[in-house]
């Protein structure tokens, strides 16, 4: 790539501050971009549960209200303990 506009040079410094600039920018994009990916990773990893079967195999157990598992927990909880 040749600069034919760095003969000058009050020209060649806006131009490399702008190449500095324009950098700067992309970089900054990039880590925004790469934090608020991370950060959606990190949500959608919160809501699953992995469960040993019998110390055996590894189930995974998507993560619920818990007014959806109330229920469940009542019956399980008369049945282990009354």
């Amino acid at each position: 790539m040749e600069f034919k506009s760095l003969k000058n040079i009050e020209s060649s410094f806006r131009q490399i501050r702008l190449f500095g600039i324009i950098f700067l920018c992309l970089c900054t994009a990039i880590v925004g971009y790469t934090l608020w990916s991370s950060y959606r990773f990190a949500e959608r990893q919160r809501e699953k549960i992995y469960v040993l079967d019998g110390g055996k195999s590894l189930m995974l157990a998507l993560s619920q209200d818990l007014s959806q598992n109330r229920p469940a927990e009542a019956r399980e909880h008369v049945r282990r303990f009354h």
